[in-house]
């Protein structure tokens, strides 16, 4: 039986994907609905390149929600369209996803597409469901099937108008740092709050003005000719030194307690380390021992409906699981709970710019002297809708709990849903 598909595509494209991924089927008619018509040709090129070649993909004018009238002409004409074709082929059968559209447009769609006896198709991501409803059988309850795992980062990001151009974790190498480096990354976070100045003044010494990272962002990442050498603020006392040692018997960084406030880094490898790349790896190392499926980290990550887009955002994780995104970001604070404060909602705003028209769920990891400032922060997040999950130092260390509890339930422990 030929199988013919009808998606109102809404603000939210990815899901409109799930029954047309899962379903396959022979032909695809995506109607913009609350969407750009450009939303709609992103999706229409993505699936001629993701269906089987003999796939019809068409993508129809845009449906004007805001006049009644107007949506019900469009509604019956593509509903008669149809029902002329089953007169010429009797086996087509006719899906209807309607994508979250309005409830008035919602009802004027299921009130003309039973002209072509269409079932309504209704994706619940929450519950994992995917709900179809015979248009010929109304007294019969709904068939119900599972949702599969059918979106990945990149079908997600392309859906979206994003495009991952790529990612540090692609790299075999770079994954295999991860893993000799585990035991070290673990203690760093393990103890990140009592290590939270140390682990300040690093990422400073390496990305500060005068660091030991060359500021000139065109040259990439480069050691600063004369930069190797940085001073501590203040003598440092256990447990810093502790960390210091660690870090110096892992080549990282030179430290010696003749010279306690003396720090050379003077390798790129440690430069990147020490700057904050042991937090990506911690993200990294911890999206694996909570068995998420797919870890994109320091994602490059181009916004396709922006002209002349040369400089990328590199998102520092980015994961699908379930069909749904997880986004997550980074913050080494300097010093100081005001200073926290003022760097946390400046990162806030960083992420949600960033993350702009991605339904997801957005986690910021504060790594810092947090514990004046996080209240604040949540009294802003809860008063102006900031939609980011916060994770603190002292938190920082359950990190793989947290994220095998959104792998399951699918929303942030204590968040909101994604």
């Amino acid at each position: 039986m030929s199988h013919l598909h009808v998606a109102l595509v809404t603000e939210r494209p990815e899901v409109s994907l799930i029954p047309i991924l899962q379903l396959r089927p022979q032909r695809i008619v995506l109607v913009p609905c609350q969407a750009s018509p450009q939303s709609a040709e992103r999706l229409a090129i993505l699936l001629r390149h993701e269906m089987d070649g003999k796939t019809q993909v068409e993508v129809s004018p845009t449906l004007a929600t805001l006049d009644p009238l107007r949506c019900a002409e469009y509604a019956n004409e593509l509903a008669d369209s149809l029902s002329r074709e089953q007169f010429d082929e009797p086996n087509l059968s006719v899906t209807l996803d309607l994508g979250g559209c309005g409830t008035l447009t919602a009802l004027l769609f299921q009130q003309a597409m039973r002209r072509c006896s269409a079932d309504w198709l209704y994706v619940d991501t929450q519950a994992g469901a995917l709900y179809r409803m015979a248009c010929d059988s109304p007294d019969m309850p709904p068939e119900a099937m599972a949702i599969e795992p059918v979106l990945d980062v990149d079908r997600y990001l392309q859906a979206n108008g994003h495009k991952r151009v790529r990612a540090r974790s692609d790299s075999p190498s770079w994954r295999d740092a991860c893993h000799r480096r585990k035991a070290l990354t673990h203690y760093l976070a393990q103890h990140a709050d009592r290590l939270a100045g140390l682990l300040g003044e690093l990422h400073d010494m390496v990305h500060g003005s005068d660091g030991v990272l060359s500021p000139d962002p065109r040259s990439g990442a480069q050691l600063r000719p004369g930069g190797e050498r940085q001073r501590l603020l203040a003598t440092p006392n256990f447990p810093t030194t502790d960390a210091l040692n660690v870090l110096d018997e892992a080549n990282l960084l030179e430290w010696s307690s003749d010279d306690p406030q003396g720090v050379v880094i003077d390798t790129l490898e440690g430069a990147l380390y020490l700057g904050g790349g042991w937090l990506t790896e911690f993200i990294w190392l911890s999206a694996q021992e909570a068995g998420l499926t797919q870890v994109c980290s320091e994602a490059h990550v181009l916004d396709l409906s922006v002209q002349h887009n040369r400089e990328p955002v590199i998102s520092d994780c980015l994961a699908v699981e379930h069909n749904q995104l997880l986004y997550v970001e980074w913050l080494i604070a300097r010093s100081g709970a005001k200073v926290c404060l003022e760097q946390g909602l400046k990162r806030w705003q960083e992420i949600l710019d960033h993350s702009a028209g991605l339904c997801a769920t957005r986690v910021l990891l504060a790594c810092g002297e947090f514990d004046e400032a996080k209240q604040r922060l949540t009294e802003l997040q809860h008063h102006q809708g900031l939609q980011v999950e916060i994770v603190t130092s002292t938190e920082l260390r359950h990190l793989p709990t947290l994220l095998a509890k959104w792998k399951e339930h699918g929303k942030w422990p204590g968040g909101r849903a994604s």
